[in-house]
């Protein structure tokens, strides 16, 4: 799908969009780690070095600092980036502007619509866009960015998924993200494998390695985000096939199960299920991460956000993966699913609005985009287009090479605002074998016609 065309379906899907729901950086396993700061001693001297050299450019020239005793509160339900970048970028904002970041960590929505439906917004939030974006009423805390200079440096993608009803409530947190298929090269040339360009080309692959003893999948149903990888990540697919699906999927004129598209998207991922390692229901994704790297497991279907955790966890064995889309029955079906980057939000309602602008024109700028990658190397595309400066790795040119043919598609949840809570659930039990990609269709669109009806639509 060429980016022009991808373009006319975001413009044709004029509705509340919202980022993804249960995916994407917000909900990972390592939400804790996050938090953790530069100064812990698991942080090397290469990094301390960086947070010193940005900070010195990001002071003011006159030494003053604007908002000296200002104290921000941020909570910061978001996994996108690697532990303590946050922190070090936000030091480099408080050593710029004058104020403190008060930073506190986030692993459940709960937690987030409750601290808002009790008056105790932060004044800054790092949170999904997308659908769960719209579910939390937007208009009623944040502030209106639609109408400011940033926001027209804002590709469609993401000013799209960050606004509710017309209106910009967010900024990119940053790079957007890929989901797609990790394969290691070794076992590829073991077994003279090739890199699949159609779905049966991939099957072949794991039949081959499920002969050779080798787990042809590495899953981990248990964790909600991954369960769901095999399904949301193949929207491409759908698109391509139905380049209307998301608008009439949200008017109720069509669904899953009674669309060719929309069924063939659940039937690839049952299709997948005799090539899960055999402990799919019990291991976690790190676990995974490991049987890859030392050549257990033929694939991984994960995020491009991953790359740099796993460069810096595995070092030179970042080397043995190769990336690519999850292949669509033909060559022309397959490109990459993308995830718009989370957003943060400024609380309207504040006493120290006029210090979360700053912040918010800052982190957007190319001096904000700077200091972010200064502290680990982007796989995905900026929305501002900005670019990060040096030398990325093979692995991620492989990742950004859909971006630069413009063979991408956004996920679902960017172009409806209807997603069904269950989808987990529904995703682990087809992934355990459970049930049948039919009766998983059908019991997804009667979840999502519950949230549809609870938001007003499919009546």
């Amino acid at each position: 799908m060429k980016r022009k065309k991808l373009t006319a379906l975001l413009l044709a899907s004029a509705m509340a969009v919202v980022t993804f729901t249960g995916c994407g950086g917000s909900n990972s396993t390592q939400q804790a780690d996050d938090q953790k700061t530069a100064s812990e001693g698991s942080e090397t001297e290469k990094n301390d070095s960086q947070v010193e050299t940005s900070k010195e450019s990001g002071k003011e020239q006159s030494g003053d600092k604007q908002f000296e005793g200002v104290t921000l509160t941020l909570l910061n339900r978001s996994s996108a980036t690697p532990k303590g970048v946050l922190d070090q970028a936000c030091a480099v904002a408080e050593e710029k502007f004058g104020f403190k970041i008060d930073i506190e960590p986030c692993e459940e929505d709960n937690v987030v619509k409750t601290r808002l439906a009790t008056g105790d917004c932060p004044d800054l939030l790092i949170y999904n866009t997308g659908s769960l974006l719209s579910s939390l009423n937007p208009a009623e805390y944040f502030i209106d960015l639609t109408n400011t200079d940033m926001a027209k440096t804002f590709d469609d993608a993401f000013s799209q998924a960050a606004s509710v009803d017309g209106v910009l409530y967010g900024i990119p947190q940053c790079d957007s993200m890929g989901a797609g298929v990790y394969y290691n090269k070794e076992l590829y040339k073991q077994y003279n494998l090739e890199v699949p360009k159609t779905w049966d080309e991939f099957q072949s692959n794991l039949k081959t390695l499920k002969e050779a003893g080798v787990t042809g999948v590495g899953t981990a149903l248990k964790d909600v985000v991954y369960a769901q990888l095999p399904f949301l990540a193949d929207n491409y697919q759908i698109l391509h096939d139905e380049p209307d699906f998301a608008k009439e999927f949200t008017a109720g004129n069509i669904k899953f199960a009674d669309s060719k598209a929309g069924l063939r998207t659940w039937e690839r991922y049952e299709e997948l299920v005799p090539y899960f390692n055999e402990d799919c229901a019990s291991v976690t994704i790190e676990e995974i991460a490991e049987r890859i790297f030392s050549n257990e497991c033929g694939h991984l279907i994960n995020f491009s956000n991953q790359i740099p955790t796993w460069s810096e966890t595995y070092g030179d064995d970042i080397n043995k993966l190769g990336f690519f889309a999850l292949p669509g029955d033909t060559q022309e079906q397959t490109g990459l699913t993308i995830w718009p980057s989370n957003g943060i939000y400024g609380n309207k309602n504040s006493e120290n609005v006029e210090a979360i602008q700053a912040f918010l024109d800052w982190y957007a700028s190319d001096e904000g985009m700077d200091t972010l990658t200064s502290f680990y190397t982007p796989a995905g595309g900026f929305h501002t287009g900005y670019e990060p400066k040096g030398e990325s790795l093979d692995l991620i040119k492989e990742v950004q090479a859909y971006y630069t043919e413009g063979n991408t598609a956004p996920a679902l949840e960017y172009l409806t605002p209807i997603k069904g809570a269950n989808c987990p659930q529904i995703c682990s039990e087809i992934g355990s074998g459970q049930t049948t990609a039919k009766e998983a269709a059908e019991a997804y669109d009667e979840d999502c016609k519950k949230a549809a009806m609870q938001l007003g639509m499919w009546n």
